[in-house]
């Protein structure tokens, strides 16, 4: 027998909250991964990017002049002189929104928000920076999928965020579709791997790395916080949507409320 939420029966879909993610083609992992770690009454909205499926420079590069057309399309779902603006959108992917080097983040954000009709929008690297820095991490090491041109952005743009790093592990993966078929089980090996003693917490990166399944274990295996790029997108909306429901299995972060 069908059981019907008794609080959501008979009230519209997205009555509390709405997110709209922005993902670029190839990708298979974010949106699963995302709406796994949100609220069940948070609707969820997805549009595309195209990117031809290399992870390198020159590609994600090309990504930030895409942003207002789908930030606007994701608006028109989402406002509801009903329902009200309590709407928010990301850019899901790390590389892209950090590749043009410290303030890239901010560039896209103004450009997304002039498209967006007042609905607040974010970023992964965003999310990411305000992940960790709400976990209270200054020493960090950074796990992923990437080859070592896409890694030394990440470590060059956390640094100037604040963050020491420590340590970059990539698994030297330039293919979209490939980083897509990774098993969780490689993203607890690589974050194994780059994780050491000093580390106040583990930075895994890359929206199409699988990776929600393994976070427990890891934090639990090494001892260290993680901020990942799915999990820190999903704290992010939900911080800019007043959202301060504790989110288990998906480690401390979306544990730790109020999200501040």
């Amino acid at each position: 027998m069908i059981q019907r939420d008794p609080e959501a029966y008979g009230v519209p879909y997205g009555y509390r909250a709405r997110v709209g993610l922005i993902v670029v083609g190839p990708n298979l992992n974010p949106t699963p991964e995302i709406c796994r770690m949100l609220p069940p009454y948070v609707q969820v909205r997805e549009t595309r990017i195209h990117m031809d499926p290399v992870v390198n420079v020159q590609e994600c590069s090309k990504l930030s002049a895409l942003l207002p057309g789908p930030a606007g399309l994701l608006t028109e779902g989402m406002s509801s002189p009903l329902l009200g603006n309590n709407s928010a959108i990301a850019f899901a992917c790390t590389a892209g929104s950090l590749v043009g080097g410290p303030g890239w983040d901010k560039k896209e954000i103004e450009s997304m928000q002039s498209n967006s009709k007042g609905i607040s929008c974010t970023t992964t690297a965003t999310a990411a920076e305000e992940a960790m820095k709400f976990m209270g991490f200054k020493k960090i090491v950074i796990a992923g999928p990437y080859i070592n041109q896409i890694s030394q952005k990440f470590r060059e743009f956390y640094e100037a965020s604040g963050f020491k790093v420590l340590n970059v592990t990539g698994l030297e993966i330039e293919d979209l579709y490939e980083i897509g078929a990774t098993k969780p089980s490689q993203a607890y090996q690589v974050a194994m791997q780059a994780v050491v003693p000093e580390a106040d917490g583990i930075f895994i990166t890359c929206t199409n790395f699988r990776c929600s399944d393994v976070i427990e274990e890891i934090e639990r295996d090494s001892g260290k916080p993680v901020v990942a790029s799915n999990q820190a997108t999903a704290w992010h909306l939900m911080k800019l949507l007043k959202i301060n429901d504790p989110i288990e299995g998906y480690g401390q972060l979306l544990r730790k409320v109020p999200r501040v």
